[in-house]
C-alpha cells in the first residue's frame, strides 16, 4: 500500500496550480500574512499563480504543533451557584490533581464552571446563586492557564473565555451519555495530513475574502425592470449574465413603429376576451350576424319604400285619388243638384255617411240592412223618418254604391297605406341602436356608411310624405347606394367565425394576443431600465469571475481526500486503540462505527459488533457498562490528542464496580505521566485508588479539597485532602508533618495542649493501622463492595509471622491508649508519651507495611 505521503503527492498534482504552490509553502512552514493573502486572492481571481510541485521529501513527519494547554487555577468567583467568593482552586501543573469534596460541598459547581469554558461533548448552564439577593445578576470567574508552558493572562468567564481553552478536554456522566448517543470526532491528525488541514485553512481564508467581495458586489445591485411574466423580456432578464453582449441588449429593447397604438388595441381586446368565454364568444358572433341582418332588413325596407319605383307608385296613387275624387264630384253634382244642402257626395259628406253607417249597423239598428228607413229615426237628429227622408236616404245609399264613389274609397285606402308605411318607417325597431353598437364595435367604417345612408333615407321619407300631400315630386332628395350587400356579407362572415369558435381556438387566440401584449410591454420596460440592465451585466461579469475563484477555494474536495486518507491510515489505529481501552474496562463486542468526516476529521460512534438485530448500545448495555463505554471513548480520543492538553473529569466512576474503578484509576494515572489530569470526585475509595496508582507509577499527586464553610456555605478551597480521603502512604506523610509540628511547638504549648496534640496524633496513627489492615491485607483477599475473593492473596496472611502479629498488637494497643478514645484512669496518673516514642511507633508501622508489601510480591 502506498504511504500517506505518496498519496498526497499524487493527489496534489491534480489540484489548481495556486493550491500546489500553497501546499509547498505549508510544507516549508511559510506563513501567508494578510498582504500575501491579498496577492493570492488577486491571483486566484485572475487564474494565475502556481508553478511549484510538491514532493514527498517536503512533507513534514514531525508531530503536532498544537499548543499544550494546562489549567493553573480558578479564582475570583462571583455569583457562581452558591459558591463562596474569595477562594482560589489551584491545580498541580504536572501529574494528577485529585479534587475531593463531599456531596453538597461545591465540588460540582467548580466542575460545571470549568466544563462551560473548555472542550466538552455536553454543555449545561451555570446558574447564579438562586438563594442569593441577585440570582440573575452578573457572573464572573478568572481561569488562569498555561500555553506550551508559558503563563497566559487570566481569561474572564463567562464572556471573555479564550478559544485556547477548547484544547482542554472535560468528561462527566453527561459527556459519557453524549458519547454513546451522538457522533464525535477523533482529533488525531497525522502530521502529513496537516498539509491538507493547512490547505483547508488557507482556502477558508481565501473564501472569506471572496465572500466579502461577493457581498460588496451584491450590494451594487440596482433594481431591474419588471416585465410581464413569460414575456421575451422576462426571459432575457432571467438569462442575463456577464457574457450578455450590447447587441443582445439592443435586440431585446427593439420596438416597432406604432407599438403604443397596437398595445392599446391589444389591451382592449384582451379585456373583452377575458370577460367572456368560447360559448359567449360564439353567442356574440351569432348575435353580430343577427344584428347585421336586422340592419340589412331595415335598409331593405327603406329601399323598397323609397326607391324610384316606389316613389313613382306612391305619386301615381296620389294622382289617381285626385282623378277619382274629381269624377265622384262631377257625379254628385248631377245626382244631388236639387238637394237642399251643398257638398252632397263630397269627401266630407262621404266620411259623415260612413260614420252614420257604422253607427246604424253597430248601435242603432244592428241586424238591419243600412239604411233602415221603416219605423226608424234619423241617425243624426233622432226624429222619426218620413217618406221623403226615407227616399232621400235610399237615394244617398245608391250614390255611395255607385262605381265613382267606390273608386275614390279604394284610391284613398291605397294612398293611406302608402302614407302609413312611410310613417311607420319613421320609428325604427327597438334593437336598432343595439345593432348599430355591435356593428360599430366590429366595423366602424361600415357603421359610418350605414349612418349616412339612413340620414339620406330619412330625408327622402319626409320629402315623400310631403309629396303625397301637396309638394311636387321633383323636390325629393337622392337615396344613394344601399349598404345592404355589405351588411349581408358581414352577417355571413360572423356566422363563419362563430362556426369555428371552440375552446382550443379561443385559447390560442387569447394566448397569441397576450403574448404579443407582453412582448410590447416587456420591451417598453427594458427600454425604461436600460441603464440598470447594462450596469447589471457589468456587475454580473465581475461576480462570475469571483464565483469562479470561489469555487476553487471550496474545501469539499480537500475534505473528502482528508477523510479518505484518515479512514485508511488512521481508522485502523483508532479501532485498535478503542479495542484496547474497552478491553481494559472489561467491555466486549463493541467497536467504533465511522460515519463520515468534517474538515478531514473522522466522525464515529460506538456500536455493537455483529449483532443479530441492530440496536443502539445504550439500549443493550447495563448502566455500569455504559459508564465504562463512555470512558473508553473518552480515553481513545485523549490518547490521540497530540497536544497533550489537560484532561478534566468529574466523578467518572459512578456505577462502576471495583475492578473497573481500579482500571480507570490506573489509566488516568498513565495519562498523567505526560499531561495534566484533574479529577473531581466524592468517592473516597477512588481517591485512595488514584493515590495508590500515582505512588506506584511515580506520578506527582496533588491533593485539593472543596468543603463547606462553618455556616454550611459550599465552595471553600483547601490545599490537601481531608484525613479520611488519604491512603496509608499519604497518612504517613501527614503523621510526619504533625510530629514535626509537635516537636517544634512543644515548648510553646501547655501540658494540656501537648497532651491533646499527642492524643490526636495517636488517634490518627491508630486509624492508619486500621486502614493498612483493610487496604493491604483484608481487601486484597476479599472485596466486600463486590463480594469477590482473590485466593492468590491468601499467601499474604500465611506469611504473616508471630513477630508481625506481636508488633501490630503492641503498637495498636499503645496508640489506642494514647488516643482520645477512653477516659484515662485517675489511679494510673496517665502521662503523654515523648515525641521520640511517637516517632518510634511511626517507624514501626512503616517497617510493618514494607514487610507486608514484600509478602504480596
Amino acid at each position: 500500500m502506498a504511504t500517506i505521503g505518496e498519496e498526497i503527492v499524487v493527489w496534489a498534482s491534480g489540484r489548481p496550480p495556486w493550491q500546489q504552490t500553497a501546499l509547498c509553502d505549508i510544507a516549508a512552514g511559510r506563513e501567508v500574512d494578510e498582504a500575501a493573502l491579498d496577492v493570492l486572492v488577486a491571483q486566484v481571481k485572475a487564474g494565475k499563480g502556481g508553478g511549484e510541485i510538491l514532493t514527498e521529501e517536503e512533507i513534514p513527519i514531525a508531530g503536532s504543533g498544537a499548543a499544550r494547554i494546562e489549567l493553573v487555577s480558578v479564582t475570583e468567583l462571583k455569583n457562581v451557584n452558591a459558591l463562596v467568593t474569595a477562594q482560589d482552586l489551584s491545580f498541580g501543573v504536572a501529574g494528577l490533581t485529585v479534587v475531593y469534596g463531599d456531596n453538597g460541598s461545591g465540588k460540582s459547581g467548580y466542575a460545571r464552571l470549568i466544563k462551560s469554558a473548555v472542550g466538552s461533548l455536553h454543555s449545561e448552564p451555570v446558574h447564579g446563586d438562586v438563594f442569593g439577593p441577585h440570582p440573575e445578576g452578573p457572573q464572573q470567574a478568572q481561569i488562569n492557564y498555561r500555553s506550551s508552558g508559558e503563563e497566559r493572562p487570566s481569561t474572564l468567564w463567562p464572556n471573555g473565555v479564550t478559544a485556547e481553552l477548547g484544547a482542554v478536554s472535560f468528561y462527566d456522566e453527561a459527556c459519557g451519555e453524549a458519547y454513546l448517543r451522538k457522533e464525535s470526532e477523533l482529533g488525531y491528525r497525522p502530521s502529513a495530513l496537516g498539509l491538507l488541514d493547512g490547505l483547508i485553512s488557507l482556502c477558508d481564508r481565501v473564501a472569506v475574502r471572496l465572500d466579502a467581495e461577493l457581498s460588496d458586489n451584491a450590494a451594487r445591485v440596482k433594481p431591474l425592470p419588471t416585465p410581464p411574466e413569460d414575456s421575451p423580456a422576462a426571459a432575457f432578464l432571467a438569462t442575463l449574465s456577464g457574457k450578455t453582449g450590447a447587441e443582445d441588449v439592443e435586440a431585446a429593447c427593439a420596438l416597432e413603429d406604432g407599438a403604443e397604438a397596437e398595445l392599446a388595441s391589444l389591451r382592449e381586446e384582451e379585456a373583452r376576451l377575458i370577460a367572456t368565454d368560447p360559448r359567449k364568444e360564439k353567442s356574440r358572433l351569432l348575435g353580430l350576424a343577427t344584428h347585421a341582418r336586422a340592419l340589412g332588413d331595415r335598409v331593405a325596407a327603406l329601399s323598397e319604400a323609397l326607391d324610384e319605383e316606389a316613389v313613382a307608385a306612391a305619386v301615381g296613387r296620389r294622382d289617381g285619388l285626385a282623378v277619382a275624387r274629381e269624377a265622384a264630384h262631377l257625379a254628385s253634382i248631377a245626382s244631388f243638384d236639387g238637394e237642399p244642402l251643398p257638398g252632397i257626395g263630397g269627401e266630407a259628406w262621404q266620411r259623415l255617411w260612413a260614420t252614420a253607417r257604422r253607427y246604424s249597423e253597430e248601435v242603432a239598428y244592428p241586424g238591419r240592412e243600412f239604411p233602415a228607413t221603416t219605423e226608424a229615426h234619423c241617425l243624426l237628429c233622432q226624429q222619426p223618418l218620413g217618406a221623403e227622408a226615407a227616399e232621400r236616404l235610399q237615394h244617398f245609399d245608391a250614390f255611395v254604391a255607385d262605381d265613382t264613389a267606390r273608386q275614390v274609397r279604394e284610391a284613398e285606402v291605397v294612398l293611406k297605406n302608402s302614407v302609413d308605411l312611410l310613417k311607420v318607417l319613421a320609428n325604427p325597431p327597438a334593437q336598432l341602436h343595439e345593432s348599430r353598437a355591435a356593428l360599430a364595435a366590429r366595423d366602424e367604417d361600415l357603421d359610418g356608411v350605414l349612418g349616412s345612408w339612413l340620414v339620406a333615407a330619412e330625408a327622402r321619407r319626409l320629402a315623400l310624405l310631403a309629396v303625397l300631400g301637396s309638394e311636387p315630386a321633383e323636390d325629393l332628395p337622392p337615396l344613394g347606394e344601399s349598404p345592404r350587400d355589405q351588411l349581408g356579407a358581414l352577417a355571413e362572415e360572423a356566422d363563419a367565425e362563430a362556426a369555428t369558435v371552440d375552446q382550443e381556438h379561443f385559447d390560442a387566440n387569447l394566448a397569441a394576443l397576450v403574448a404579443r401584449r407582453r412582448d410590447i410591454e416587456g420591451r417598453q420596460a427594458l427600454v425604461t431600465g436600460r441603464d440598470n440592465i447594462e450596469n447589471e451585466i457589468e456587475r454580473l461579469g465581475e461576480r462570475e469571475a469571483i464565483q469562479t475563484a470561489r469555487r476553487q477555494a471550496d474545501t469539499s474536495g480537500i475534505t473528502r481526500k482528508n477523510t479518505e486518507l484518515t479512514e485508511r491510515h488512521v481508522g485502523a489505529e483508532a479501532d485498535d486503540r478503542f479495542a484496547r481501552e474497552t478491553d481494559r474496562l472489561n467491555l466486549e463486542r463493541i467497536h467504533l462505527r465511522r460515519s463520515g468526516g468534517h474538515k478531514g476529521k473522522v466522525r464515529h460512534r460506538p456500536a455493537l459488533l455483529t449483532p443479530t438485530v441492530e440496536k443502539p448500545v445504550e439500549d443493550i448495555l447495563s448502566e455500569g457498562e455504559q459508564t465504562a463505554l463512555g470512558l473508553a471513548g473518552y480515553f481513545t480520543e485523549a490518547y490521540f490528542d497530540t497536544s497533550r492538553s489537560t484532561l478534566v473529569l468529574d466523578d467518572p466512576v459512578s456505577s462502576l464496580d471495583h475492578i473497573r474503578r481500579g482500571a480507570v484509576a490506573r489509566r488516568l494515572t498513565e495519562f498523567a505521566a505526560d499531561r495534566q489530569v484533574i479529577v473531581f470526585t466524592h468517592d473516597l475509595e477512588f481517591v485512595v485508588a488514584l493515590s495508590a496508582e500515582a505512588l506506584a507509577q511515580g506520578i506527582e499527586f496533588t491533593e485539593r479539597s472543596i468543603q463547606r464553610r462553618g455556616d454550611r456555605a459550599p465552595g471553600v478551597c483547601v490545599d490537601g485532602h481531608p484525613w479520611k480521603a488519604k491512603d496509608v502512604g499519604r497518612r504517613f506523610e501527614e503523621l510526619e508533618r504533625l510530629l514535626a509540628e509537635i516537636k517544634r511547638e512543644r515548648s510553646n504549648w501547655s501540658q494540656e495542649r501537648y497532651d491533646e496534640q499527642c492524643a490526636a496524633w495517636a488517634g490518627k496513627l491508630s486509624e492508619t493501622w486500621e486502614r493498612l489492615l483493610h487496604l493491604e491485607i483484608a481487601q486484597p483477599l476479599f472485596d466486600p463492595s463486590t463480594s469477590q475473593v482473590h485466593p492468590k492473596m491468601l499467601r499474604v496472611i500465611a506469611r504473616i509471622t508471630a513477630e508481625d502479629d506481636q508488633q501490630f498488637q503492641a503498637s495498636y494497643a499503645r496508640v489506642s491508649e494514647w488516643a482520645l478514645r477512653h477516659d484515662k484512669s485517675p489511679s494510673r496518673n496517665y502521662v503523654a508519651p515523648e515525641p521520640e516514642a511517637l516517632a518510634a511507633e511511626l517507624v514501626g508501622i512503616r517497617e510493618f507495611l514494607k514487610r507486608i508489601k514484600g509478602y504480596q510480591r
